[in-house]
Formats: C-alpha cells, structure tokens, sequence
C-alpha cells in the first residue's frame, strides 16, 4: 500500500497543458499519430517522434528509444511538471557527433497511467494494465517503427525508458521481454512496489550479452507524506539482483543515487544525457 500523496503522483493527467506556455519542441519533434489504436488495451493515444537531424540526408539506421509520458518529454507547453528537453540534448550531441537516435514519446494514459504502467495496482494488489500496455509495444508500435523508419531493431539497439510509474514499466519490459528491450533507463523508480523487481529479474533472468541498465535515483527523494530517501533505499537490492542474474558492474550497470536528486522533470532532464551516454556506448 501507498500513501495517499504517492498515489495521486503516479496518476497524472494525461494532458497538463502548462497554462500560456509556448511551444518548446525542436524542428525535428513531430507527432506521428494524434490518436493510435492500442488493440491490447481498447483505447487509443498520442505518439511523438523525434528524428536526429541528419535523418533526412543520411542511408544510416539508427537506435531506437522508447519512453513513457509522452507529454513530458520535447514541450513545456504539453508538460505536466516542466520537460525533459530531450531533444535539445540530442541535438546538442548530434552537432558533437553524436550518431543519435530515434525516440519514440508515447503519451501517458492519464486516469489509466497507474494501471498501464504496473503489472499490479499499487493501491489495491488488483492486477494491472503493464503487461497489455507492452503487447501494445511491441506488437503494434514497434512493428510500424521498423516499417516505416530506418531503425536498428534488434535488442541491444531498442532502449526503453521512463521515470517514476513510467520508471516500473520500463525496467519490467526489460525483465519480461529482454529479446525485445536490451537497454533500460529507469529514473526514480519506486522499487518497494510489489511485485518487488529484484525478485522478478531473480526469476526471470533476463540477461541477455548486449544488455544495459541505467538505474537513478535521488539520496533523499521522497514524494509527499512518503519517507525520505524511499526511491533509493532499495536500488542497492535492484543492482544485486542484477548481477546475480549475470550483468557486469559498470560495464552492464550504472547506479547513480545523487545527492541533490528530487522527484521531478528537471532532475531527469539532467540525468538524461549521461543515462543515454551509457545505454548507447558499444
């Protein structure tokens, strides 16, 4: 169970225009489906895309990034809490030379974010949505990804990414389908949830040689009524049961518990680059 404070966090609205905000998004952000069909789960949802800025005059396929709420990641004007900056951070890398990546925005659910991204409900121990949300993934998304887009489309290039709620589904798609999601960027996750993760990547085993976690988290994150430092208290056992599974300190996994790290956009926005850095390093 959750405190009440955590429970309205992990349900954000869906769409949290920020009032009078301009647009912030790049050029090379568009949006690729206003209103996609999500078979697995009977709804529809918003899908961005951003392209690296070489994508139309280059032959080169590319990475690919799956990452949750949507909203939050390219716009301050369709954020909830401030954005990501995505992509002035990919496009700042691009100019270095950087060879980029895709990224693929898939919005969050709003009143079903909860239930999408947990394979348990948190407030109730009532299945969740997570495991239909991932067949919608994989199934319907990425089929039209590879499609219709140069990607690179095995595991060790097909990263998947979120923060908090959006946080669990990404580090459960890569317990659950590591043949499809190699790479992980966890941010902020609330690991004492059941089903606990470490317990699950125990069982599963998901390794696979090509694999990668980025897992960050704040020293005394805490969201309302919530104890300080609940985000980072049981990173450790995550790390753990990582390597026990067969993932190699550093080179497989990167922990961060950052000192001055608290539960919002701005600080994953600063985690980003670095997280990216080491989920696309050979």
């Amino acid at each position: 169970m959750i405190g009440n404070s955590l429970a309205a966090c992990l349900a954000v609205p869906s769409i949290a225009q920020s009032q009078g905000a301009e647009t912030t998004r790049s050029g090379n952000v568009t949006i690729l489906d206003e209103a996609m069909a999500m078979p697995s789960l009977g709804r529809t949802r918003r899908i961005w895309i951003y392209l690296p800025p070489d994508y139309q005059a280059s032959r080169r396929r590319y990475r690919v990034i799956y990452m949750q709420d949507g909203q939050n990641l390219f716009d301050r004007a369709t954020s909830y809490a401030g954005e990501w900056q995505v992509d002035e951070t990919l496009n700042r890398l691009a100019a270095s030379g950087d060879p980029g990546a895709i990224v693929v925005g898939i919005d969050n659910g709003g009143r079903n974010r909860t239930a999408e991204y947990h394979p348990r409900l948190p407030w109730s121990g009532l299945p969740g949505q997570a495991d239909a949300y991932l067949r919608f993934l994989i199934d319907t998304l990425k089929p039209i990804m590879d499609r219709r887009f140069r990607t690179l489309a095995g595991p060790a290039s097909t990263l998947i990414m979120g923060s908090s709620s959006g946080a669990t589904v990404s580090l459960y798609a890569g317990i659950m389908r590591p043949d499809v999601f190699g790479r992980v960027g966890a941010f902020s996750t609330p690991l004492w949830l059941e089903p606990r993760l470490d317990q699950l990547a125990r069982t599963k085993k998901p390794y696979r040689p090509g694999a990668r976690v980025f897992l960050v988290s704040g020293r005394d994150e805490k969201v309302g009524d919530e104890p300080k430092g609940i985000f980072a208290k049981d990173q450790p056992a995550m790390v753990e049961a990582l390597v026990a599974v067969g993932y190699r300190p550093e080179r497989d996994i990167r922990s961060r518990i950052v000192e001055d790290g608290t539960h919002s956009e701005g600080f994953w926005a600063r985690e980003f680059e670095g997280a990216y850095r080491f989920l696309t390093a050979s």
